[in-house]
């Protein structure tokens, strides 16, 4: 696919590690109207690691928040992250963040020290480094957390939400046994090679 260097490498920064501001978040909580400022934070295991102070304007959406290095102090950090608007097919329209940076618009930005889109953190997904076996299982135990189960391939496909559809519910499902049929299959084989060495 690309050329020398295009995957950014292993130590490259990963998605995972960056705190991610999302329309569609922002959107669910209710934070898309001018309302004053709203705080945002990011928890993890039910404990508040990090947040920030969101307060919306129709063409942006000012953030507040401090950051330090190690051993440093706190550094207070005020950023006015532009919006875009894009008219429908069939009217309305479409809401995007433009990053300071690179003036692209996108529907996330991260933040390290200061928030900007994917692209100009030179992020990369978690699944870029996963071999086909994981990426599989991966994919599969998505699905799972989305629909509300563990994630875990042991037990059974969670049971269809009430909000769900049935077509997609019974699509999830095919695309789960597809994953894990797959899945055997390549233990199988990998396990058959290492009987015969």
């Amino acid at each position: 696919m690309g050329g020398w260097g295009s995957g950014g490498g292993r130590d490259a920064t990963k998605l995972t590690s960056l705190r991610k501001i999302d329309l569609v978040d922002l959107r669910r909580l209710n934070m898309l109207r001018e309302n004053g400022r709203q705080l945002l934070t990011w928890s993890r295991n039910g404990e508040r690691v990090a947040s920030v102070n969101v307060d919306y304007r129709r063409s942006c959406f000012i953030l507040d928040y401090r950051v330090r290095d190690r051993g440093d102090d706190w550094r207070p950090i005020r950023e006015e992250i532009p919006l875009a608007r894009t008219g429908q097919k069939f009217g309305g329209e479409r809401l995007w963040i433009v990053c300071l940076s690179c003036r692209r618009r996108c529907r996330a930005i991260y933040g390290g020290e200061y928030f900007r889109c994917r692209v100009c953190h030179r992020a990369t997904y978690p699944s870029q480094y996963e071999d086909g076996p994981n990426r599989l299982i991966s994919r599969a135990q998505d699905v799972r957390i989305n629909l509300g189960a563990s994630g875990s391939m042991d037990e059974p496909f969670p049971k269809k939400p009430k909000w769900m559809r049935w077509k997609t519910y019974h699509r999830l499902s095919r695309k789960d046994e597809i994953a894990g049929e797959r899945f055997w299959r390549i233990v199988g084989e990998l396990d058959e090679r290492f009987w015969k060495r």
